[in-house]
C-alpha cells in the first residue's frame, strides 16, 4: 500500500473512532434508578434504610454515577416525615430523641447533599386524618404509595425494602 492509501485508510479510521467515543460515553452515563419503599413504622429499621441510601448515594457521587433516588412512604412509614407528632395517632410512640435528631439530620443531609426525594402516600394522610402541612417540606405528596411504587418500576427503578 503506498502511502497516500495508508493515509486515507487511517483518516477514515480516525473519523469512526471519534464518532464511536462520545456514543460509548452516553452508555456509560446511564442513570441509575432506585426506589426504596418504606411501610413500616420500626425506627431502627427506618435508620437502617436511611443508611443503606446513604451508603449507595454516597458511592454513586464519589463513582461519576449519575442516578435517581426515592423513598416511597405509605402506612406507618408517615410517622418520620412528620415535622412532630402532635395530634396523630404517633404522638404516643416515644423515640429516643438522639435517634430523632439523627434521623431529621440523615434526611435532610440525604435530600439538600444527594437530591433523595422522598414521596409520601396521600391514602394514608387522608386515612390517618394528617395534615399535609404537618410533613416536612422536603416531602412530595403523591396520590397513591402503592401505585407510585408500580409506576416507578415500570420505569426501570430497582425496587429496595429493608427488611
Amino acid at each position: 500500500m503506498k502511502w497516500g492509501g495508508f493515509l486515507k485508510v487511517s483518516i477514515v479510521c480516525l473519523s469512526l473512532a471519534i464518532l464511536l467515543v462520545p456514543s460509548m460515553s452516553k452508555a456509560e452515563e446511564k442513570e441509575e434508578k432506585v426506589v426504596y419503599h418504606c411501610d413500616f413504622g420500626d425506627d431502627s429499621r427506618f435508620n437502617d434504610m436511611l443508611t443503606n441510601i446513604y451508603n449507595l448515594v454516597d458511592y454513586y457521587t464519589t463513582h461519576n454515577v449519575s442516578y435517581d433516588v426515592r423513598v416511597v412512604a405509605n402506612g406507618a412509614c408517615v410517622q418520620f416525615l412528620l415535622k412532630d407528632r402532635k395530634g396523630t395517632k404517633f404522638e404516643s410512640k416515644k423515640i429516643e430523641e438522639k435517634q430523632a435528631k439523627h434521623t431529621d439530620e440523615m434526611m435532610k443531609s440525604l435530600v439538600d447533599g444527594y437530591g433523595v426525594k422522598f414521596e409520601q402516600c396521600n391514602i394514608t394522610l387522608n386515612r390517618m386524618k394528617i395534615e399535609k402541612t404537618k410533613l416536612e417540606p422536603f416531602v412530595s405528596i403523591i396520590p397513591s404509595g402503592q401505585v407510585r411504587v408500580v409506576e416507578l418500576h415500570d420505569k426501570g427503578f430497582a425496587y429496595i425494602k429493608v427488611q
